[in-house]
């Protein structure tokens, strides 16, 4: 799918020279800003009509589209693009300025055995429970937790109170609003309406059924029961949720496009703490590495003030490191990381009396009609299994009524080529033998089923025919049965890793969330299998509710989450070479039942230990007994895998997939043994050591687990993972030079593509809406926590910052599989930063002006040029009405251009061909 060019501007400056902060997007991956929109957070003692008076002082024309009570300060629409965030930021009384940014549903719809409504209202595979793997159905069963009398605030699409896994008991229906007697949906509201988009005003209403399935679905997973016999539609699995006992809130804050703002997630935010709900879940994705946006800053208030705030970690485990969502950075809220289920059910097919799984097809389903047939084992003269990609060796081969065994060979041959042959040969259809720890389906024709088995499987299918060559392969139809997940019980694939931006540890712990089988719209079948930490997050709202009632209600959030985080289960999956990395699971898989039961705790519930240059060599950690009885407990180390994501030499963006390494660090405790009496506390000195392997340029980041266990046999040991960097974080790469960025472009005289600025060019910015303007493309391959763009005259007189009113930042469509940069437009105007008590903006006169582009490294303070990546652009030439420039004296100013690195300095002036090819390719 192409996607479409949204041509941006970016508010450049970060800091103004006032009391208030201009926050810009550092990295917009995911992230869309909404055009002339801004929360506007006030300092304290300063309200809402000292904004409006302030407002009306300035000729500041506004809609005032929110005035928030908890978090102090307003959502606002400009209604002129004569003004900016600039403007705002530098009023008396603010603190701070954010553009309304955009947030996405992280969940993924999985592509195989998809939902199939049949005449008695099942559904075709869906993924079984985990709960055995987290203790919830010991807490279920045996202790009867349920989560009653705990509120659960749901921030999402909204939800189907009509379906009947919501009823409190078989003989009641689903309902909204009724009372907290016979109804568990005690109180909602919908913020934004069905149609609504970023682009659209929201319509609110006060009924927030579900149009879109996911909040549903989140609801399920935390909440839904659907074990009755006589539930109607009923799942081919029965299933039941985390705490099919608690209340609901629903707070309606995304339509059926998806998205939501940050404007309406404060609103429902403040609502659902006013409403007396205990948690909320938020399984939302999207935003920077940094704890500094709104929502966080609400979210740490809430918190504080007794409410518990989950967030899902985001799916961007493709993309590398620094890509957990910011919603769960606080340091008090809860980043969730997605497991994969440790059992599904698949559609199978039986040989030798065995039934194995299989992913049908993505074309060729399990609702048509598959013939049998005998499987032959294809394998080449050293008994190895084939590809299938050689015509050759079918030719002769009668394969009339059999099916074909081969193995996964990524871009030897598609599949096309292998069934070509096969159907030559008269074969019916052909399996796949997947790759270790993999299983997915695969394109086909609808004539010519293909399935995908996996590596297990393949095996022991080689071993079967061995034995009986001439054994009937026999399909289920639409049947299914439970297996173990082959991808079962280790972090998603597709979970994002930490750290953030300051190096601190996210996220915190993980839950399953790969393949889970939840309420859906009846409207929409019932039920359905997604995948996302969108799914792991409401596991851990229900574990939290369980905890809150079995503890009490006062319990804290921040005291559940290390409860939660000590006693988790670290994992080492099937790419780990020892255990999973903390920036890929957290503290581990969340074992509620023993987050309950243990009477041992560390604090703090991680350790950061920060790169070489900040390295925490020495850090306390407090162990408390809370038990009846003196306890003795045993310090250990468990190293986990060393991450490494800039292992490409030359490219200073990070590779979607890290190279794993042993390259462990060490740990020495001032003691081995610390003995504790009952309801007392101790504390112990680690002194860490980096890891001595490992190349620091590469900037390494390892990670690990320091354990205590008690001496008391049936003890739970608990333990608090730790995180760092071997190298100098400054010197992270900040701008994907390698790709070309950042560049200057134009729009082309049809507006309809990005072409070269030629040297000769002149623009004519005096019309408004000028349609030829230049274009300044960038990529971060890092959250950086400032960037700006900067103007210069010929004579490198420091002019000001670029600015114009946002459009939002230009993606390209992730489906494209493309890399992803923003474009940001320019019309002429700049933002004068030692003039910002006035209005401080103002179009550039005509001339010849330099472009520089910086980005703030990591851990800095922000001085420029010191502190930043600076690059020197070139140079434009424009026509325009503005007034002569004032005289400026930025100390900041780059004077000879010496500390400014010209991209022909970088050698990346070379791949500017490959960037064109890129934004062309794209119909850009």
């Amino acid at each position: 799918m192409k996607a479409t060019l949204i041509v941006s501007a970016l508010l450049a400056a970060t800091t103004v020279v006032s009391a208030g902060r201009l926050h810009t997007p550092t990295h917009s991956n995911s992230q869309q800003l909404v055009r002339r929109s801004f929360i506007v957070e006030y300092d304290d003692h300063y309200s809402h009509s000292h904004f409006t008076t302030a407002l009306k002082r300035r000729q500041i024309d506004v809609d005032v589209r929110k005035e928030y009570d908890i978090f102090n300060g307003a959502a606002i629409t400009l209604r002129s693009n004569e003004h900016s965030g600039e403007h705002l930021a530098t009023m008396p009384g603010v603190k701070n300025v954010w553009p309304v940014t955009t947030y996405s549903l992280p969940h993924i719809r999985e592509p195989v055995n998809p939902i199939e409504t049949f005449a008695n209202g099942v559904i075709q595979a869906a993924a079984v429970s985990s709960h055995n793997a987290t203790g919830v159905n010991v807490l279920q069963e045996t202790f009867n937790l349920t989560g009653k009398g705990i509120k659960v605030g749901i921030l999402d699409s909204g939800v189907d109170y009509n379906h009947p896994a919501f009823a409190i008991s078989p003989a009641t229906k689903g309902c909204f609003v009724v009372d907290s007697v016979s109804c568990r949906f005690i109180k909602g509201w919908d913020f934004v309406g069905d149609a609504y988009t970023s682009a659209r005003k929201p319509v609110p209403g006060p009924d927030p059924m579900d149009g879109h399935g996911h909040g549903t679905h989140v609801a399920g997973i935390i909440g839904g029961n659907a074990l009755s016999p006589t539930i109607v539609p009923r799942p081919i699995t029965p299933w039941v949720g985390v705490a099919p006992g608690v209340s609901f809130g629903i707070y309606k804050v995304i339509g059926k496009a998806g998205v939501t703002t940050t404007e309406v997630l404060l609103s429902a935010m403040e609502m659902a703490y006013k409403d007396g709900m205990n948690i909320i879940n938020m399984s939302l994705g999207g935003g920077s590495a940094y704890r500094d946006g709104p929502e966080a800053k609400l979210a740490e208030t809430l918190t504080a003030n007794g409410m518990i705030v989950i967030s899902a970690a985001g799916n961007e485990g493709s993309d590398g490191v620094w890509m957990v969502s910011d919603l769960g950075l606080g340091d008090s809220t809860t980043s969730v990381a997605s497991f994969d289920a440790a059992f599904t059910t698949y559609n199978y097919f039986t040989y030798a009396s065995v039934n194995y799984p299989y992913l049908s097809s993505l074309v060729f389903g399990p609702g048509n009609v598959l013939n049998n047939g005998i499987i032959p084992i294809l394998s080449t003269l050293d008994g190895s299994l084939s590809s299938g990609c050689n015509p050759a060796f079918y030719s002769g081969l009668d394969l009339k009524g059999r099916y074909a065994l081969v193995k996964y060979s990524p871009g030897e041959c598609d599949s096309k080529i292998r069934q070509a042959s096969f159907q030559a040969a008269g074969a019916i259809g052909f399996l796949v033998q997947e790759p270790q720890g993999a299983f997915a389906g695969f394109v086909a024709t609808p004539t010519f089923p293909i399935a995908g088995v996996d590596y297990v499987s393949g095996l022991a299918l080689i071993a079967a025919w061995k034995v009986n060559p001439a054994g009937v392969f026999i399909w289920s139809g639409d049947a299914s049965r439970e297996f173990p997940n082959p991808n079962g019980g280790g972090p998603s694939s597709f979970s994002s890793y930490g750290l953030d931006g300051e190096l601190r540890s996210k996220p915190d712990v993980g839950a399953p969330g790969g393949k889970i089988l939840s309420a859906y719209p009846l409207a929409q079948g019932g039920y359905s299998v997604l995948s996302g930490t969108s799914m792991a997050t409401p596991y851990i709202v229900g574990a939290n509710a369980l905890y809150l009632e079995s503890k009490g209600s006062k319990s804290q959030g921040a005291e559940i989450r290390k409860a939660f985080k000590n006693t988790a289960t670290f994992s080492r999956g099937p790419d780990s070479i020892v255990v999973d990395s903390g920036l890929k699971q957290g503290a581990g898989l969340v074992n509620v039942l023993n987050a309950i039961r243990t009477t041992s705790s560390i604090t703090p519930d991680h350790i950061d230990l920060l790169d070489t240059v900040n390295f925490k060599r020495t850090v306390d950690i407090t162990i408390t007994n809370s038990g009846a009885a003196a306890e003795t407990y045993t310090l250990s180390h468990v190293a986990a895998d060393t991450l490494n994501f800039y292992y490409v030499a030359g490219n200073p963006f990070p590779q979607g997939k890290p190279l794993v390494s042993k390259d462990q660090a060490t740990v020495s405790f001032s003691s081995n043994q610390v003995q504790i009496a009952a309801g007392q506390s101790a504390t112990v000195t680690l002194t860490f050591t980096e890891p001595s392997s490992g190349d620091a340029s590469q900037f390494p980041l390892y990670s690990g687990f320091v354990v205590a266990t008690p001496a008391t046999a049936g003890g739970i040991a608990v333990h608090v993972p730790y995180t760092g960097m071997k190298g100098d974080v400054r010197n992270v790469p900040m701008m994907d030079t390698a790709s070309g960025f950042p560049s200057l472009m134009m729009v082309s005289p049809s507006g309809r593509s990005l072409v070269s600025v030629p040297s000769n060019v002149a623009f004519d910015l005096t019309r408004p809406g000028a349609t030829v303007v230049p274009v300044i493309l960038t990529r971060l391959g890092s959250h950086s926590p400032d960037m700006t763009i900067r103007v210069y005259t010929d004579k490198n007189q420091f002019a000001g910052f670029m600015s114009s009113p946002s459009k939002g930042p230009m993606n390209l469509d992730a489906e494209t599989n493309e890399k992803e940069f923003s474009g940001f437009d320019w019309e002429g105007e700049i933002y004068l930063v030692e003039n910002a008590t006035t209005t401080a903006h103002q179009i550039v006169p005509s001339g010849t002006y330099n472009i520089v582009v910086a980005a703030q490294k990591k851990f800095t303070k922000g001085k420029y040029p010191d502190d930043f990546e600076v690059y020197k652009l070139g140079s434009l030439t424009v026509k325009t009405n503005g007034p002569p420039l004032p005289e400026l004296t930025d100390s900041s100013a780059v004077g000879s251009g010496a500390t400014v690195s010209s991209l022909a300095s970088l050698g990346v002036v070379a791949v500017t061909s490959a960037l064109m090819s890129l934004v062309m390719a794209n119909g850009l």
